[in-house]
């Protein structure tokens, strides 16, 4: 069982490093082609713009989640770091863990909601803007997986400090 759970784990890590590379690859690729078309060519791509926003929103998405694995987030240690026992320090860490695994489950059902909603076509590829919506949701579900993933090592471990 245990290792169907890590082939899932490396899979989900695999499909946010993936999507991440995607997305930042194509933005490039599709802002530097529009760039030289509209000055060199003095022609553009209507399209450019709203595919752009789209990878946008997915990369942010699931790079999110990706900062979450590889511990790239903030954290409010100046809270957390005070209490001089290490009993009230996992405590607080555990409650902020906890509210922000709650924020993220309040906002992926709103995410979804929103997503639902998005009937209204694309004004130039005339695609319903819920499929530009789709990885919001996507994206606070991977966040939530990987919080609770390492609840137990984000709260109990210390978190490392940034010496000047």
């Amino acid at each position: 069982m245990k290792k169907m759970l890590d082939a899932v784990d490396v899979g989900i890590s695999w499909v946010e490093n993936v999507v991440c590379i995607v997305s930042l690859t194509a933005i490039v690729t599709i802002a530097a082609a529009s760039v030289v078309a509209r000055y060199v060519f003095h022609t553009g791509f209507l399209w450019a713009d709203e595919v752009n926003q789209a990878l946008l929103v997915a990369m942010g998405m699931f790079g999110c989640a990706r900062a979450v694995r590889t511990n790239g987030h903030t954290e409010f240690t100046t809270l957390s770091n005070k209490p001089k026992s290490k009993k009230v320090r996992i405590a607080i860490r555990g409650i902020i863990e906890l509210i922000t695994i709650v924020f993220l489950a309040f906002l992926l059902v709103n995410s979804i909601k929103y997503t639902m909603t998005g009937t209204v076509l694309s004004t130039v590829l005339r695609v319903k803007r819920m499929y530009y919506y789709m990885s919001i949701p996507i994206g606070f579900g991977l966040c939530i997986y990987e919080y609770l993933r390492a609840f137990k090592k984000r709260v109990i471990q210390e978190p490392e400090s940034e010496d000047e």
